[in-house]
């Protein structure tokens, strides 16, 4: 898949979940939603049994699960035993999409990052006016 420059390192796992979900011959396993812009773990056990989680370093669908909303999806529906979930950017057939989706995640997690630290620094220069010498 081709990003125009953008670092291939930082898409890594959303790449590897796009091939698998895109993978006609896990299709009773894991696959596209009728829309499109999601997709549905159909079959958690076989899931699990095909090692198919592996491949992102998950020994179990929990560890899954947080590296998806780690990673900006949305859980969209949880009904009849299947899970459901998808992002704006995580469309089939638009993989080039999946760049917008990780800049703005990565941007949340600096400006959070950002926020705290300064909320430290504020605390910390509120506690050092409030020492009596």
């Amino acid at each position: 898949m081709a990003y125009n420059g953008y670092p291939k390192s930082g898409l890594r796992f959303y790449e590897g979940v796009y091939e698998m979900v895109d993978d006609p011959s896990s299709d009773s396993i894991i696959s596209w939603s009728k829309s499109n812009k999601s997709f549905v773990i159909r079959n958690q056990q076989e899931l699990i049994r095909r090692k198919m989680l592996s491949r992102f370093f998950c020994r179990n669908l929990t560890e899954f699960i947080s590296k998806l909303k780690f990673s900006g999806f949305k859980q969209m529906n949880r009904s009849s035993g299947l899970w459901e979930f998808g992002d704006k950017n995580f469309v089939r057939g638009r993989p080039e999409l999946m760049v917008e989706m990780h800049k703005r995640v990565s941007m949340a997690r600096i400006t959070e990052r950002c926020s705290n630290q300064m909320k430290a620094k504020a605390q910390l220069e509120e506690g050092f006016q409030n020492l009596s010498i």
